[in-house]
């Protein structure tokens, strides 16, 4: 009896190979994969010679309820290459003089990227000219 059940269990095996889906879908999956690979290598050896380009521009100024106020900065890098301890200088002044100077510093501002920040001061930025700037960065 146990030779019966044996022939009837190798007898329902099926022998078959791998259906031509499944050689597209894995031919397919291994074209994406190899052309990911590729561009991320030119991305890396053409784009190795970059520097950053930095651009800080204001999106927003408001009161705080303890008499400071804050100014909302956004930096910019179009450049093709990442910047790191980028330190932005906000100074407001009337006319020549310096009212007040205030400093942040972002620790990476990435290629082809933004990062945001706040400044914090305790004049008014709307009753002095405001003049924000990214003084320099360090090639992380």
């Amino acid at each position: 009896m146990p030779e019966a059940t044996k022939d009837i269990a190798s007898s329902r095996r099926v022998k078959r190979g791998a259906h031509w889906i499944e050689w597209m879908v894995g031919g397919l999956c291994t074209l994406l994969v190899a052309a990911l690979i590729l561009w991320i290598a030119y991305h890396a050896v053409i784009n190795s010679d970059g520097v950053p380009e930095l651009d800080v521009k204001v999106t927003h100024q408001q009161a705080n309820a303890g008499g400071s106020y804050t100014v909302s900065i956004l930096v910019s890098n179009k450049g093709t290459r990442t910047a790191a301890a980028v330190p932005v200088t906000g100074t407001l002044k009337a006319g020549d003089k310096v009212i007040e100077t205030q400093e942040i510093t972002f620790d990476y501002v990435p290629a082809q990227s933004t990062a945001t920040g706040t400044l914090l001061f305790k004049a008014d930025p709307a009753a002095y000219q405001l003049d924000i700037q990214a003084s320099g960065y360090v090639d992380p």
